[in-house]
């Protein structure tokens, strides 16, 4: 059987990226992800025993409309519930590969990476997008772990601007907003339901969080809370902001494409201005990066899978349909077989550096 999946906020999609057996559909699960935002669709057609996680699912993906960085998600979920997961890049993609080869790039993490002396406060505006299936946490282990408190501020603090002006002004009165509420509860970072904004404020956090993360305060979109955790990590060990990126293409060779709409400024050597890829609206960051040494990093929700590898950035590009700041990594085929068969959901932490071991060693 075929599932397709595509968001609403995606109008540039246009239809399945390839074709594959009339046989092998009919002998398996292919689920075909077209877009990003569709992750929570996949979890409907589990509850509606359409797909049965007890077998193989097949998720064929593109290299457009953050597919792959869904189809992550989905895998990720997937996997939580011990189930088998391929990601289909082309038609004849159909070997699962042996999972059992990537777990040296994840351990669980050191004491020292988690625990904390100082005890900070990290805000949640908004509950956490719908599509973030796989990255749930529990506030009190965060607590316990990280010596972190995780506050729930309701996402009506910043709609209560009402329409702001579509441009530069409305971006600026968003963050203005954000610093209000970061003093009012005393955070030491946040992350914020952004999507949220799209249709009631008339503009993005992706300035807010840009200049957030600028500052040295942690600040994640989509209230993606392991990737707050993972930022207040690399901040601890390294000093270092870092560019929160969806995976948008992956290469068996280690060569992988990474992008996203904001960027802490201090990590471009030149940037530009431009909309929000999705919804085409408000103000988004085309940010272009100093090629060289770079960590990527993620910490997992129940915070016992770590990943620090160093990557080298090669080149940046900028291409419509997919999120504004693109860059392509090199790393290995071990790391790109991490992503395809077992990754910690979907979001990543590229940071400036080569910073691997400081995560590893005492």
């Amino acid at each position: 059987m075929l599932y397709t999946l595509c968001s609403q906020l995606h109008t540039e999609v246009s239809g399945v990226p390839f074709k594959v057996s009339d046989s092998f559909i009919n002998e398996n699960q292919v689920v075909a992800v077209l877009s990003g935002g569709t992750e929570a669709q996949f979890v409907e057609l589990v509850r509606e025993k359409k797909i049965d996680l007890k077998r193989p699912v097949y998720l064929q993906v593109s290299g457009y409309s953050n597919s792959l960085a869904a189809a992550l998600e989905i895998l990720s979920f997937i996997r939580q519930r011990e189930g088998i997961g391929k990601i289909m890049q082309h038609a004849k993609d159909t070997i699962f590969p042996d999972v059992n080869e990537t777990d040296s790039l994840t351990r669980h993490p050191l004491e020292k990476v988690l625990h904390g002396d100082k005890k900070i406060r990290l805000g949640v505006i908004g509950a956490p997008s719908d599509w973030l299936i796989a990255s749930s946490v529990n506030y009190k282990d965060v607590l316990k772990q990280m010596n972190a408190e995780l506050v729930d501020v309701p996402i009506t603090e910043v709609t209560a601007l009402g329409e702001v002006d579509p441009g530069m002004k409305g971006a600026e009165a968003i963050y203005e907003c954000l610093k209000t509420i970061i003093a009012k509860y005393q955070l030491d970072g946040i992350t914020i339901r952004c999507f949220d904004l799209l249709k009631t404020v008339k503009n993005t956090g992706c300035i807010a969080v840009s200049k957030l993360n600028d500052e040295g305060i942690p600040a994640s979109c989509e209230s993606d809370i392991p990737m707050l955790l993972t930022m207040v990590a690399c901040k601890k060990l390294t000093g270092e902001p870092g560019f929160m990126v969806n995976p948008a293409r992956i290469q068996q060779d280690g060569q992988m494409l990474m992008a996203h709409c904001t960027i802490p400024l201090k990590m471009t050597n030149k940037h530009e201005y431009t909309t929000h890829f999705e919804s085409g609206i408000g103000v988004a960051i085309h940010g272009e990066l100093p090629t060289g040494d770079y960590t990527l990093v993620k910490l997992s929700g129940d915070m016992k899978r770590l990943l620090a590898v160093n990557v080298t950035l090669t080149k940046c590009q900028y291409e419509k349909n997919m999120c504004r700041t693109q860059v392509w990594i090199q790393s290995t085929p071990i790391v790109s077989q991490y992503f395809l068969t077992s990754p910690i959901a979907n979001h990543h932490l590229l940071i400036r550096g080569h910073h691997a071991d400081k995560f590893w060693r005492e």
